[in-house]
C-alpha cells in the first residue's frame, strides 16, 4: 500500500475489493473470441465499478459498432456515450467529435450529458471558449450538481487566476460545506500560496467532517511546524502522535513529528515524552526501512 493511500484512509478491505475488480475485469478481457455480449460486459464492468481504461473501452466500442451494431438495441446511445468518454480521454479526438454529432442529432445540444461531452470534448481540443461557454451554461442550469460545479473548478484551475480559483472553491462551499474533497484542495491552494492560517483551517475542517482521514492531521501539523511557536510545536506533536497511533507506518508523519521534537529540543523546553518520541522515531523509521529493504537511505544520515 503507498503512503497516499494510508493517508487517504483505505484499509485492506478496500485493496482486497480493488484486487478482485481486476481479477474479474482480467477474466473478461482474457477471453480469446468475445461476442457483442462479452464486450458489452466489459464496458459496463468498466462504467459500473468507475475503473479507467479508456482505451479498452475504446477497442471494445468500435469492435461493438463495426462488428455488431444490431445487437446494441437500447443500449446503443448508452455504449455511444462509453465511446465518446474514452475518445476523450484517449485523444481520440475525432472519433468522439463523430459520436457527439450522432448524440446530439439525437437527444439535442440543450442535452445535459451532450453538453458536458461536448464541454470536455471542447476543452481537450483546446477551444477554451467554447469550453467556458458551456461550462458557465452547465453550471448555471445545474447548481446542486456537483459534479458539474467541480468540473468547471477544474476547467478554472488550469486556465484562470490562483485567486478566481480559490473563490470558486469557496462559493462551492456555500452550499456543501461537508464536502471534504473540496476543503482539501482549498488547503492545498491555501498552501501553495504561502496563506497557512486559511490553509490551516481547511484542514481543520478536514478532520471535523471526516476524523478518520489521517493525512489532514500531518497537513496540519506540518503547517504548525512552519509557524514555529512553543505552542504551535506542541500542538503539532499532538497531531502527529494522534496519526501514528493510528498508522504506524506513515513514514511522513514519523519524519515529521522526528523534525518537530527535535525543534522543541532545540528551544530548551523539551520534557520526558518528548525524548521517547524521539527515539520512537529513530526506532520506526529504521525499521520501516528495513523492512521496505531500503535500509540503505538511511547510511549517510544522522539522527543525532
Amino acid at each position: 500500500m503507498c503512503i497516499r493511500d494510508r493517508y487517504m484512509g483505505s484499509d485492506s478491505t478496500a485493496i482486497s475489493l480493488m484486487e478482485s475488480k481486476a481479477k474479474t475485469l482480467q477474466k473478461l478481457v482474457s477471453k480469446k473470441e468475445k461476442g457483442s455480449q462479452d464486450l458489452k460486459s466489459i464496458i459496463h464492468f468498466i462504467k459500473n465499478n468507475n475503473l479507467r481504461y479508456p482505451e479498452l473501452v475504446l477497442d471494445c466500442s468500435l469492435q461493438l459498432f463495426a462488428e455488431y451494431p444490431s445487437s446494441m438495441g437500447h443500449e446503443y446511445h448508452i455504449i455511444l456515450e462509453e465511446l465518446v468518454n474514452a475518445a476523450i480521454e484517449s485523444d481520440f479526438l475525432d472519433i468522439a467529435k463523430r459520436g457527439i454529432k450522432s448524440l446530439t442529432v439525437k437527444f439535442g445540444r440543450d442535452n445535459i450529458k451532450v453538453a458536458k461531452l461536448a464541454a470536455n470534448y471542447f476543452e481537450s481540443n483546446g477551444e477554451e471558449n467554447e469550453a467556458s461557454r458551456l461550462h458557465d451554461k452547465l453550471s448555471a442550469l445545474n447548481k446542486l450538481d456537483l459534479k458539474i460545479q467541480k468540473r468547471k473548478l477544474a476547467f478554472m484551475k488550469t486556465r484562470g487566476t490562483a485567486q478566481e480559483y480559490i473563490e470558486g472553491l469557496n462559493n462551492l462551499l456555500k452550499d456543501n460545506m461537508n464536502d471534504t474533497e473540496t476543503w482539501l484542495e482549498l488547503g492545498l491552494v491555501y498552501l501553495n500560496n504561502l496563506s497557512w492560517s486559511r490553509a490551516l483551517y481547511s484542514y481543520e475542517q478536514v478532520i471535523l467532517i471526516t476524523p478518520s482521514l489521517l493525512y489532514a492531521y500531518v497537513r496540519i501539523a506540518e503547517i504548525l511546524y512552519t509557524l514555529g511557536s512553543s505552542e504551535n510545536l506542541y500542538q503539532a506533536r499532538n497531531y502527529l502522535c494522534y496519526a501514528i497511533i493510528h498508522d504506524q507506518e506513515i513514514t511522513r508523519a514519523l519524519w515529521t513529528l522526528f523534525a518537530v521534537c527535535r525543534a522543541i529540543e532545540r528551544s530548551g523546553r523539551s520534557d520526558n515524552k518528548n525524548s521517547y518520541l524521539l527515539q520512537l522515531c529513530q526506532k520506526r523509521l529504521k525499521l520501516y526501512y528495513e523492512k521496505s529493504k531500503s535500509s540503505t537511505l538511511l547510511d549517510n544520515y544522522s539522527f543525532d
